[in-house]
């Protein structure tokens, strides 16, 4: 199965595209309730109306399905134009999908998944910094990407330190930067609050600001241990990959370097986004599977250990099967 994904061609792009339906295809045999958890009010804004559309239920299945194959792509696009991995292949997008639907309530969409996809885009901006000429404007744009991911999900301003870090090592540091940063997350929210006033829906909107913060702030990571499997298999993977990353580091050229600091860095503050998420940790496992996904499919990708990484591969699978169709029958 993973002999197809290894290649960077049309057919493993059509192939991901079926598998991402195939294994997200559940919830039309076994319908769920996913209690999500909103928290800001462009969020607010969309699913408030969105949710009375009479097929509500099957549009958030295929909307979600669409978005995550579009950020799948989106994180292979961004590993094969940087070179990030050795070779270009689709198993970044593969793992990213399977990453993506290991649990029911990942199938249905949610302001996470929204907003994770302002998260990779920013993440593509911050790794051309090392070759621009003029980087405030990405910064900005980086900057403006997080603005309206954080009108989805406030607890993604965390994400400003990153931007400001990665600043430091794709470039140099520069006070002008922050302020810049600082700039580009002030006009999506300049500009919602603009939207609701000349819509007469200012009041919805101050109301909206008073729920969003109605919301516990101290970290409360809540796991059912019975959902820690797949983890337990990644956990190996991610550290056998992470250790050959490093021992073949200086191979790379100074810009792939720097953009694996990144990666690291980006895996630091999407873990620390699922530390914070309150409701469900596993609508915040959207975002640790951005830089997980390269990680993982750096391990997927030499073709040593063929038969093990198979079965280390259909064992995801297989957890992602059991908890879309076996372990709703036990709960």
């Amino acid at each position: 199965m993973l002999s197809l994904f290894r290649q960077n061609n049309i057919f493993a792009a059509a192939a991901l595209f079926l598998f991402t339906i195939v294994i997200r295809v559940s919830p039309f045999f076994s319908p769920i309730h996913v209690d999500l958890n909103i928290n800001a009010p462009l969020a607010q804004f969309i699913f408030n109306r969105v949710q009375n559309f009479d097929s509500y239920y099957f549009f958030s299945i295929i909307a979600a399905s669409l978005l995550v194959f579009i950020q799948a792509w989106l994180i292979n696009y961004i590993t094969s134009e940087h070179g990030i991995l050795y070779n270009d292949s689709f198993l970044p997008g593969l793992i990213f999908v399977t990453l993506n639907s290991l649990y029911p309530d990942q199938m249905l969409l949610t302001p996470q998944l929204l907003a994770n996809t302002f998260i990779i885009l920013l993440f593509q901006r911050l790794c051309r910094l090392y070759e621009s000429e003029k980087p405030l404007y990405i910064v900005l744009d980086s900057g403006l990407y997080l603005g309206l991911a954080s009108m989805f999900n406030y607890d993604l301003l965390v994400y400003l330190p990153f931007i400001l870090i990665s600043v430091i090592v794709m470039t140099s540091f520069n006070l002008r930067y922050l302020a810049v940063a600082v700039l580009g997350i002030l006009i999506p929210i300049y500009f919602t609050a603009i939207i609701f006033f000349l819509r007469d829906n200012f009041n919805e909107l101050l109301l909206m600001l008073e729920k969003s913060f109605n919301r516990q702030y101290v970290p409360n990571l809540k796991i059912n241990f019975s959902q820690v499997f797949p983890w337990l298999i990644l956990a190996p993977i991610v550290l056998f990959s992470t250790i050959n990353m490093q021992l073949k580091y200086f191979k790379n050229r100074v810009k792939t370097r720097r953009i694996l600091l990144d990666i690291g860095l980006m895996f630091l503050f999407s873990l620390l986004v699922v530390s914070i998420e309150d409701r469900n940790f596993i609508f915040a496992v959207t975002y640790l599977s951005a830089p997980l996904s390269i990680v993982v499919a750096y391990y997927f990708l030499s073709p040593k250990h063929l038969i093990l990484k198979e079965i280390f591969y259909l064992l995801l699978v297989a957890s992602a099967f059991y908890y879309q169709y076996f372990a709703p029958l036990f709960s």
